[in-house]
């Protein structure tokens, strides 16, 4: 059996990681000048988060450098004794969090030869990680060896396909993602761009549909093509104080495919700092991903 461990880009609970015996370092974000740690544990704080963004706040995130990570892993063999150790890393295609991570453990494991480090790359964020996350509570709980469990959550991210619907084009222009025309010409047209996580866990454009329904039929299409038996799978659904469409998607999945497991869950802030309000996440477990 492992301790796991994760960031806090994870989105579950951070109440509910400590339930669960998941212990985890917080990320941080700036608004104003004013830094908050990623630590949120009720629906309040997500909704103060998007509403603050919708009042015209642009937060900046930042990850979590070697220090902080040896610290981290120091406090938590301060209480379990000597251990190994798996720790779930939002994507290192969007964060050197992982990159960082990853020079914490050797330096670590230099000091503490009695116990090791395994970090994995979820190759994917907020409720993106969440297969990955549910996979190694249950090697943990199961007593899996810690090197076995980290091979086999690299190799099942890989198989994560991820859809994300944009909806707030001008908030992409105000953090410089998008250009100004592209902003105002594509919700003229109600662009909603579709972005997926490719098998680096980058973020890659897609498609560029004409409104959220005709994103969401695009999704249904390929759950359709590349989600093997998706009558028996589990879904996940983000949202970023989109409820109402999460729900929507949820309803249409479900229609689908009556036998599946849909779940919501929130876009925590460091996705949301740079999607925006209103945005929306599908995913399920693929052969592969698309690219």
């Amino acid at each position: 059996m492992f301790t796991l461990t994760t960031d806090s880009a994870v989105d579950v609970f951070r109440s509910e990681l400590d339930k669960l015996g998941v212990y985890w370092v917080p990320l941080t974000y700036t608004i104003d000048g004013v830094t908050y740690a990623d630590d949120f544990s009720d629906d309040g704080r997500y909704k103060d988060f998007y509403d603050r963004i919708r009042n015209g706040a642009m937060p900046v995130t930042s990850q979590i450098n070697p220090y902080e990570h040896e610290e981290f892993w120091e406090s938590v063999i301060a209480k379990t004794g000597p251990t190994d150790i798996v720790h779930l890393t939002l994507s290192g295609g969007l964060s050197k969090t992982y990159e960082s991570a990853c020079k914490a453990a050797e330096n670590f494991m230099t000091k503490h030869s009695d116990s090791r480090v395994y970090v994995v790359d979820s190759l994917g964020a907020t409720q993106a990680e969440m297969p990955v996350f549910e996979a190694a509570l249950r090697m943990r709980d199961s007593g899996e060896d810690a090197s076995v469990a980290a091979d086999a959550l690299r190799a099942y991210a890989h198989r994560i396909q991820v859809y994300i619907v944009a909806d707030d084009l001008f908030h992409l222009k105000r953090g410089g993602r998008v250009s100004a025309a592209s902003a105002v010409i594509g919700s003229l047209l109600k662009i909603k761009p579709l972005i997926i996580f490719d098998d680096a866990g980058r973020l890659q454009v897609y498609k560029k549909p004409a409104g959220w329904k005709k994103a969401l039929r695009v999704i249904l299409d390929h759950i359709a093509e590349y989600c093997p038996q998706p009558e028996t799978k589990k879904f996940w659904i983000a949202h970023a104080d989109a409820y109402d469409k999460a729900e929507e998607a949820k309803a249409a999945i479900l229609q689908a495919y009556p036998g599946a497991e849909v779940q919501i869950g929130w876009i925590g802030p460091v996705i949301g700092a740079h999607t925006g309000a209103g945005t929306i996440g599908i995913l399920f477990e693929a052969n592969s991903r698309l690219m």
